[in-house]
């Protein structure tokens, strides 16, 4: 079986690359092409002086201005720039996150110094800082009883009130 699969593609293999029977041959009837002549204008780089080619420097001189008629309306003056985010300003000043944990597991929910997120704010803006976002997040931390709750407090205050912040137990991201 393998024989005859092997001499198929050989004769195969012959057959595609043998030469071909009907392969043109040349014949003297046909009259010999003649030979091209020159054509200066279509030649690269041609001497044409008409048109495009005889520009001067490019780009082009860009044009001088019109001034408008005396009773033409005035055009409306630009728009003030809007900041695409107002929350970072606070005023001009930086901000800065700072955190809190909810309390340390294993402890009573009584010891918690902030039991919600109301009292957190209402501590800091008592301190005397103006808190611009608060939020409560998810943390990963360690699992024993010395560790804090994954529960914390995070809020969007002014640097300069950070020291105030540190001073009540907070730190800062």
């Amino acid at each position: 079986m393998n024989k005859w699969i092997i001499s198929l593609l050989l004769l195969l293999a012959l057959a595609a690359c043998g030469p071909s029977a009907n392969a043109p041959t040349p014949t003297t009837e046909q009259p010999a092409r003649a030979t091209p002549t020159t054509d200066s204008s279509l030649q690269p780089g041609s001497n044409n002086t008409s048109g495009q080619g005889n520009q001067t420097g490019y780009p082009s001189l860009p044009p001088t201005p019109t001034p408008y008629p005396d009773d033409y309306p005035a055009p409306p003056p630009p728009p003030t720039p809007v900041n695409p985010y107002p929350g970072a300003d606070a005023g001009g000043t930086e901000t800065v996150w700072i955190l809190h944990p909810l309390g340390q597991q294993c402890a009573d929910t009584s010891t918690y110094k902030y039991p919600n997120q109301q009292e957190a704010r209402a501590d800091l803006t008592a301190a005397g800082i103006n808190v611009l976002q608060m939020e409560t997040e998810e943390l990963m931390v360690c699992q024993a009883c010395d560790c804090p709750t994954s529960t914390h407090y995070r809020a969007e205050i002014s640097s300069a009130d950070l020291n105030k912040a540190l001073a009540l137990g907070w730190t800062a991201e």
